[in-house]
């Protein structure tokens, strides 16, 4: 309402009132502010404000954490100037003359359709002579994210200090974080929240060179490759890339993958670790989807069905969101005809922006992936340029849109010679350094660039030089696609950090979207601690052959990968979230066993460890039996509208229960049913998705123990049913 939108000439930013008692006067000692977690399940100790009046609470979290145990929450119903602070009793008297930076973490969930308003969050160091007040430049709070909040106690680094009176950092009493919503009503959550004496703008003390065989700066993925191509009965039978003379969509994949690792200098090895041919056509967000006649009518007539692919449906179908955030697979590419109406690359999950296109509304999965919408029509460049496409919209991300000038690296990457004449360096996926219109990946004039100072980046100090289309295309056999292979080539691609503080290897960026979706990456603030945590097996715990190892990071800075080590040895590396390990004990001596992660940042390569976690071996089971077969007194069955239900196979070896769910449609084209629940406790699990009309579901259930996993049981044509984790 129009009374609301005005509010802030009606209420600014007021101070928090402590009503407090008054007393005789006492000295005051000074004492040391939090350095590791002031959010450990002490709620009680944290006050909630909300300057119209409106309720305001916080309460302990432990549902999302990123810090040690446990988190706070607040929650509030107001839609003015709300927020908390510590402590409570105003009454900590920090001394933070030796600090530079506060840091914390914020989750917000704030659902209303603008957000947050204004820039957030806005914190205060009160103190008894006066108040320090710090608001960013941008907005930090991202929606269904985590941000690590840093704040310069001095100010500048992209926020403005404002002092009320005469702050004395000596002798604070306390801090306060602001927020602002539209509407009315958020929740939001603060872990980890320290003082620290981080150098701001210098990379943290360098750490130990990585094991044999690891290369800490390749960010290697795993993608599922899923491809629509119906076999055309009234074309013979054949695949519809056949039918039609187009490319075959596997051999356009393994020629994308093959370029992307060979110009991002082996930054970017991406592994195809399934591939799920459908003879099925998609369904479009209105229901509709075209069948061999309608698609072969819409090709004579040029009449097409106007619409968009389904994502969320397709998600739901394919049961992508569990696996992507256990990492089975961290991004999808599709494969597709003509106007099957995907967007060239998306993202789906928590968090996502803009990546050229709207990100998918309706995803469970609070990890944030990448999906590649590819036509085989068309050949490798056009795949290489939807790619680029996704690398402009998360290098904006980063750094912010680009701007005609050098005002930024990535601006200045990207800089043509019809924007700034003799200014030009790269150029972007539509032009090149030299180009005068869209796609002029030919243009035969040469202008001025620094080109080959990008291949000594961070180092940009070298000679300019006419640069036009011999130098990616000299015998012009495919200048699109040779253009497109210049520019990735010429992207930042070595350790540490640049000038302005961003990684100066951008390929992390572009892979692992993940870490960097809450934030932009750049390092000034960051300390280059990580706070690590084996969150599985816990302490003590009985383990016994395969042992799976989950681990949170949590990286004031850009986290590289996270190792596992057992009794001091290496076990094995990952480079992306969420990190999972399975150490195999089966070999390992009854007992107990010492495990400990250690993770690594990118900027130095600085090294943090978890808490040691130790396990007690016991000689391995045998492999557990088959779930609920055929004659089993209560089969695989729904209990209520979401509550699956199977016969409890406890007494057969199983200690653990894994569920997958797959659509019936793919069955006889062997698309595996991929895990949506796993090592649950008991014979019964929870799944309240649907599937759309005209689709239905099938579910399997299988047994896990130390061994491994039992077999899924057989279809009806025998065999065994393909599942994925």
């Amino acid at each position: 309402m129009l009374a609301h939108l005005l509010r802030r000439a009606v209420v600014p930013w007021l101070p928090v009132v402590l009503a407090l008692v008054a007393g005789p006067s006492r000295p005051v000692l000074a004492g040391a502010p939090p350095a590791d977690d002031a959010c450990e399940r002490n709620a009680s100790e944290w006050g909630a404000f909300a300057s119209d009046g409106a309720p305001a609470e916080v309460v302990d979290e432990e549902s999302r954490v990123q810090v040690g145990e446990a988190s706070v929450r607040l929650d509030t119903e107001s839609g003015f100037d709300t927020g908390l602070y510590y402590p409570r009793s105003g009454e900590a008297h920090w001394d933070l003359s030796g600090m530079t930076t506060l840091a914390f973490w914020e989750y917000g969930m704030n659902d209303h359709p603008e957000g947050f308003q204004g820039n957030q969050p806005i914190v205060v160091l009160v103190t008894p002579t006066g108040d320090a007040r710090y608001e960013p430049l941008r907005q930090r709070v991202p929606n269904r994210a985590w941000a690590m909040i840093r704040v310069p106690l001095a100010g500048g680094w992209g926020w403005t200090r404002v002092d009320t009176g005469e702050p004395d950092l000596a002798d604070v009493s306390r801090v306060e974080i602001h927020h602002d919503t539209w509407d009315y009503g958020f929740s939001l959550v603060v872990d980890g929240l320290r003082f620290h004496d981080h150098v701001p703008g210098t990379p943290p003390p360098p750490g130990p060179a990585p094991p044999p065989g690891i290369d800490p700066d390749a960010v290697p993925s795993r993608a599922l490759l899923f491809v629509f191509d119906p076999v055309m009965e009234n074309k013979g039978g054949v695949r519809m890339h056949e039918a039609y003379g187009w490319f075959d969509p596997v051999t356009l994949t393994a020629a994308v993958t093959a370029e992307l690792e060979a110009h991002s200098h082996g930054r970017a090895p991406i592994e195809v670790v399934e591939t799920d041919i459908v003879d099925d056509y998609p369904f479009f967000e209105d229901g509709f989807r075209y069948d061999d006649a309608t698609y072969d009518e819409a090709m004579r007539t040029g009449e097409w069905h106007h619409g968009r692919f389904d994502y969320a449906r397709f998600v739901a179908d394919a049961a992508l969101a569990k696996r992507v955030e256990r990492g089975s697979i961290d991004e999808v590419f599709v494969y597709g005809a003509p106007y099957f109406e995907m967007w060239e690359s998306t993202m789906a999950g928590d968090g996502g922006y803009w990546c050229n296109s709207p990100p998918v509304e309706g995803v469970p999965s609070e990890r944030l992936f990448v999906i590649m919408g590819w036509n085989y029509e068309r050949g490798v460049a056009e795949a290489l340029h939807s790619w680029g496409h996704r690398a402009e919209s998360v290098l904006d991300h980063a750094y912010g849109p680009r701007t005609p000038d050098r005002s930024t690296t990535w601006s200045a990457f990207c800089l043509i010679d019809a924007k700034a004449p003799g200014q030009g360096s790269i150029g972007d996926v539509h032009f090149p350094v030299n180009g005068l219109a869209d796609y002029d990946y030919c243009n035969p004039r040469n202008v001025s660039s620094d080109a080959d100072c990008w291949y000594a980046y961070p180092d940009l100090a070298c000679p300019r030089r006419p640069v036009g289309c011999d130098d990616w295309s000299p015998f012009r056999e495919d200048p699109h696609r040779e253009y497109l292979e210049w520019w990735y080539d010429h992207m930042p691609h070595v350790a540490g950090a640049g000038a302005d503080r961003f990684l100066a290897n951008w390929w992390r960026y572009l892979i692992d979207v993940e870490q960097f979706k809450g934030w932009d990456g750049n390092l000034a603030l960051a300390s280059g601690r990580i706070d690590l945590t084996i969150l599985d097996p816990a302490d003590g715990e009985e383990t016994a052959g395969l042992v799976p190892v989950a681990v949170r990071a949590a990286a004031d800075g850009a986290a590289g990968r996270v190792d596992l080590y057992a009794d001091g040895e290496f076990v094995a590396s990952d480079p992306l979230p969420p990190y999972r390990f399975v150490w195999d004990a089966r070999d390992a001596a009854p007992g107990s066993h010492v495990l400990e992660a250690r993770a690594y940042e990118l900027w130095s390569g600085a090294e943090s460890r978890s808490p040691s976690v130790t396990v007690v071996v016991a000689p391995p089971p045998p492999p557990p039996d088959e779930v609920s077969g055929p004659a089993a007194p209560t089969p695989l069955t729904f209990a209520t509208r979401s509550r699956l239900v199977w016969e409890d196979a406890g007494a057969r070896g199983v200690t653990g229960y894994n569920l997958y769910r797959g659509s019936v449609r793919w069955l006889d084209d062997g698309v595996p049913a991929g895990r949506i629940a796993e090592r649950l406790p008991g014979p019964s699990a929870e799944d309240r998705e649907r599937p759309g009309p005209g689709t239905a579901w099938y579910y399997l259930v299988t047994g896990v123990n130390g061994a491994g996993e039992g077999p899924p049981g057989a279809g009806s044509a025998g065999g065994e049913r393909p599942i994925a984790p």
